[in-house]
């Protein structure tokens, strides 16, 4: 009975995770960390993005998992790999933090605890949007409020891959192989 449940689970998950895919990334306007107005997927198009989404303490905790790995394969990537090639990228990178309720009265202190928190290297790729998460949660089919979400849209803001949870290797490199066969 117990692994009926589980796969019922795992099924339910699993097509919400992808039921965004193929359609359209939904209009956020927020402010990044260094005070500029970003309109996504506006922001990001004209070339192959990933958006990453926190609405909770704990997603944003977990996205923060990804924020290094991001920022060593495609902001500031090694110049080679092991066998003397490179792997570069050409994408844009965002992360958002929706923010609701008593966190709309507390932007400057949500605003001034991110950026003492996160590396200033990625400020300017971290976004603040103020407004109706469960908005947001139904156009994205956000599921467990503690996982972040992870968007590759085309250069049009087209949804092509979505992902969750902490970060991993594993899922790095389906997000890796998805880029590449995006990019090629």
């Amino acid at each position: 009975m117990k692994t009926i449940q589980t796969l019922i689970i795992f099924l339910l998950l699993t097509f919400t995770a992808f039921g965004q895919k193929g359609k359209m990334f939904p209009k956020m306007e927020g402010v990044s960390l260094v005070d500029k107005n970003v309109t996504l997927p506006d922001a990001v198009k004209g070339k192959i993005s990933i958006v990453g989404v926190a609405y909770s303490k704990k997603s944003q905790a977990n996205l923060e998992t990804w924020m290094q790995p991001f920022y060593n394969t495609f902001i500031s990537p090694p110049s080679s790999d092991l066998f003397g090639g490179s792997t570069t990228y050409d994408i844009n990178l965002q992360f958002v933090a929706l923010a609701r309720g008593i966190a709309k009265a507390a932007e400057k202190t949500l605003k001034s605890s991110m950026k003492k928190n996160i590396d200033k290297k990625l400020h300017d790729n971290i976004v603040i949007i103020l407004g109706s998460v469960k908005e947001y949660r139904e156009k994205l089919k956000l599921g467990d409020k503690d996982d972040p979400y992870f968007f590759i849209l085309d250069a049009n803001g087209k949804i092509l891959h979505v992902t969750s949870g902490k970060y991993s290797s594993s899922k790095m490199e389906s997000i890796e192989d998805v880029l590449y066969d995006y990019t090629e």
